[in-house]
């Protein structure tokens, strides 16, 4: 993953605030993986007509004994082309898209998680040792137009982002010109926009940002 170049961001326009619903809020912190520790996902944007962008999320699965990590399918969203590796080895991981009823009987989330809710359950290389932990790395592309559209020639993406540290990526030729939540802005080496969240918050952070093609 290639490192942003810091540069002085254009000033931003603040975007009204997110009204985030009460039940969405309960479900992606009750159903989020147990034991999981260093998190960090990239949200790779795709053209705003897709409505789809890609994520690479990395995670150590650290409870003792666990021998599978579940990562949740947010509801709305279509997942695919999904890829998992090891990250200690760069071997591929096998795993499977489950219920919320087959997530809990492998251990990797609440006991309140939902029977309906779905997981792309990962098989751990081996299971995680006492005072260890497994990391690995998710790939997959998630098509959600509520969260990512096209608007008045340009785009939103307006997700609530449960984990500590994000980072969206606009499409090539885009530049930002809103954020709602307070964001590290830079540049990636082929001209994209990088905006780095850190969420300090007890709940999701709600991330709203828009951007407009370049001149």
């Amino acid at each position: 993953m290639r490192k942003g170049t810091p540069r002085a961001p254009r000033p931003a326009t603040v975007l009204d605030s997110i009204t985030i619903m009460r039940p969405l809020l309960v479900l992606l912190l009750s159903a989020g993986p147990l034991s999981a520790a260093d998190e960090f996902t990239v949200y790779d944007l795709l053209a705003p007509s897709t409505h789809s962008f890609d994520i690479v999320y990395d995670v150590s699965a650290t409870r003792a004994g666990a021998a599978y990590f579940c990562n949740p399918i947010r509801p709305g969203s279509v997942a695919s082309k999904e890829r998992v590796v090891d990250r200690a080895s760069g071997k591929p991981l096998q795993f499977e898209m489950v219920n919320g009823r087959a997530a809990r009987a492998s251990g990797c989330v609440a006991a309140a998680t939902a029977d309906d809710a779905r997981f792309l359950r990962v098989k751990l290389a081996t299971p995680v040792p006492e005072h260890a932990e497994a990391r690995i790395r998710i790939y997959k592309t998630y098509t959600d137009p509520p969260s990512y559209y096209e608007k008045d020639g340009g785009l939103v993406f307006d997700r609530p982002l449960g984990i500590k540290r994000n980072v969206v990526i606009l499409p090539k030729g885009y530049e930002l010109v809103g954020s709602a939540s307070p964001a590290m802005v830079s540049m990636e080496s082929d001209g994209r926009v990088r905006v780095s969240f850190l969420n300090d918050r007890d709940d999701p952070l709600p991330v709203k940002i828009a951007g407009r093609k370049l001149p």
